[in-house]
């Protein structure tokens, strides 16, 4: 058995915890304190896709058969739950055709040739999570050796993402009421960006800040696994007024590559409880759908309101 196999395992013998809204993780489940919720004696979704507690979520993506569709379904049987989804049917398949980061096998996600949107690219699905002032969140991600950044215009988003509340983005005013969300970009020829929505954000869409190591924009390479990780902090509240004191961090390669603080994310009591799987290309024009048929694999997915819970940022000792 793989390192990483037998590190599912041992997680899969934790409890399962889902967040509050959560669809449950089997037909009996016993309240414990706090008003959380868990799993009864006998049920087993803590299966070797990962782990879970509380605050923590964990897939490794091993427990399906490579070549399946990972499905909301299957997402659930492994202890992640969204009220929907988009694109995991068609676009999301369990591989083993190409060397994992860890174990034998990942998530591979298709962007169709010519399409832009998560109905029609790559995936979109806000995972509840325990709500928490703060998260951590780290995936690893290899882009196809040929993946297209675009065709006449370039960008998209990049695997998974924090948010709160009702997640504002895709051009909305973020009112302090309807949440906020923060995920990663690529622009032209691979350059990572942090895009961010927030109440004070500068335009119509969501503001940007370049990823940087060693003092160098990044820019994402094809064909080989990088890490990326962020951490989301909201802002404190008091009777309605929001305090700029929220605050987003994302770590590439277990480096910091960029720091916003000084944010009001929400005037009201809505914190961290969203694990946004929001991958797609676009933009809204068709300019920005890919040349040709594109992939990227994910894997290590990882959730935490502990940073020692994030190997790759010093944790896990």
């Amino acid at each position: 058995m793989t390192t990483k196999a037998l590190l599912a395992s041992a997680l899969a013998a934790t409890v399962l915890l889902p967040a509050p809204g959560a669809a449950p993780a089997s037909a009996e489940e016993v309240p414990v304190p706090g008003g959380e919720v868990s799993a009864s004696a006998g049920d087993d979704s803590a299966s070797a896709g990962g782990g879970f507690s509380p605050t923590y979520r964990h897939n490794t993506f091993e427990r399906p058969a490579a070549g399946s569709a990972y499905t909301l379904a299957e997402w659930e049987k492994d202890g992640w739950y969204a009220s929907s989804a988009r694109g995991l049917d068609e676009r999301a398949v369990i591989d083993d055709s190409v060397p994992a980061h860890g174990g034998g096998q990942s998530l591979r996600v298709l962007y169709p040739e010519g399409k832009i949107g998560p109905r029609d690219s790559g995936g979109l699905a806000p995972f509840q999570l325990t709500p928490a002032r703060e998260y951590h969140l780290s995936f690893w991600a290899r882009l196809d050796e040929d993946f297209s950044w675009g065709t006449t215009s370039f960008g998209g988003k990049l695997g998974f993402g924090l948010a709160g509340g009702a997640g504002c983005s895709g051009g909305d005013v973020c009112t302090g009421e309807n949440g906020y969300s923060s995920r990663v970009v690529w622009r032209r020829d691979g350059k990572a960006e942090l895009y961010y929505y927030h109440m004070d954000k500068k335009g119509e869409f969501g503001d940007s800040e370049p990823l940087r190591a060693d003092g160098e924009v990044v820019h994402l390479p094809r064909g080989e696994w990088v890490h990326i990780a962020q951490r989301v902090r909201v802002n404190t509240v008091t009777d309605g007024r929001a305090h700029p004191d929220g605050e987003i961090e994302v770590f590439y390669n277990g480096e910091p590559a960029a720091l916003v603080t000084g944010l009001r994310l929400v005037t009201d009591d809505d914190l961290v409880d969203k694990a946004y799987l929001s991958s797609f290309f676009g933009g809204s024009t068709e300019g920005f759908a890919p040349a040709h048929d594109s992939y990227v694999w994910y894997d290590d997915l990882k959730v935490s309101t502990s940073r020692t819970d994030i190997c790759e940022l010093g944790g896990c000792v």
